[in-house]
């Protein structure tokens, strides 16, 4: 190219290329005839089954859960309060899906897919049936959709991070909230003939509906309705109905959930 000068002016042609499944962005460019090669690394996206220290701890919180279970069987048993298999089952995946929800593992979904089938099923049998079909029309979906968001969610599609809810957000949150109680009031009340703790069973299903989605998409905010609304609720709850190993599971529910709330501020905040 020339100005109207007559001078000869710089020309600069660049090519880019991103070699599929690759990480890393090569830019050539040529400037005045001379080629420059520009490597630029890309956002690595992250193992939908997490990483080896993800998988490592995922098999000892299991193992661990399933020791922990075994003890809380015995002095159940003891206590003359036996718990059946589906409950002991549920408790070992619920325990572990808990835990790893609070360290950020991605594997915390896989585990709780496993455990709220197994609830799903036992609380139906019992007759808590705003609970039990909320594990499967609810749980299952949302949980694998967390389970793609925690890995691809963040930007890039690269891991997801941890931040707050603004204002809106929480506005947002309560009117869900309400709106979503009274559908399942008046859907349950349609479907059963006088269901127990109709009002307050499903407040529990309601305030889980919305911690969840704000897990999967890893807000700190999840943990405050996982705390007040589901845990300390579901607390009593099950003690009313009888259930006390799963009112034993919603109290170590309601410890770790104070945790989560502490290690992921930290996170948010680091």
């Amino acid at each position: 190219m020339f100005s109207p000068g007559g001078l000869r002016q710089p020309w600069i042609i660049t090519e880019t290329c991103t070699p599929v499944g690759a990480h890393t962005q090569f830019n050539r460019v040529f400037e005045n005839g001379v080629a420059t090669l520009n490597i630029q690394n890309l956002p690595k996206q992250f193992s939908l089954w997490g990483t080896t220290s993800n998988r490592i701890e995922t098999f000892t919180i299991l193992l661990t859960s399933f020791l922990f279970t075994l003890l809380y069987s015995y002095v159940a048993e003891v206590l003359e309060t036996p718990t059946s298999k589906l409950e002991f089952w549920s408790l070992v995946f619920s325990f572990a899906c808990v835990w790893l929800s609070r360290t950020e593992n991605v594997l915390s979904m896989a585990t709780g897919i496993v455990s709220v089938v197994l609830m799903g099923v036992f609380l139906l049998k019992v007759d808590l049936v705003g609970q039990g079909w909320l594990q499967f029309i609810y749980y299952v979906p949302v949980q694998l959709y967390g389970w793609w968001s925690w890995c691809r969610g963040g930007e890039g599609r690269t891991e997801l991070k941890v931040t707050r809810l603004m204002r809106r957000g929480w506005v947002l949150s309560i009117c869900v909230f309400v709106v979503v109680w009274l559908f399942f009031v008046c859907l349950f009340s349609a479907l059963y003939e006088s269901p127990q703790y109709l009002m307050w069973d499903t407040s529990i299903v309601s305030a889980s509906v919305i911690a969840q989605i704000l897990m999967t998409r890893k807000k700190v905010e999840c943990w405050f309705f996982w705390t007040v609304p589901v845990n300390i609720s579901a607390f009593f709850l099950y003690w009313r109905a009888d259930v006390p190993a799963f009112s034993f599971l919603y109290f170590i529910f309601l410890c770790n959930a104070y945790f989560g709330w502490r290690q992921w501020n930290a996170s948010q905040n680091g």
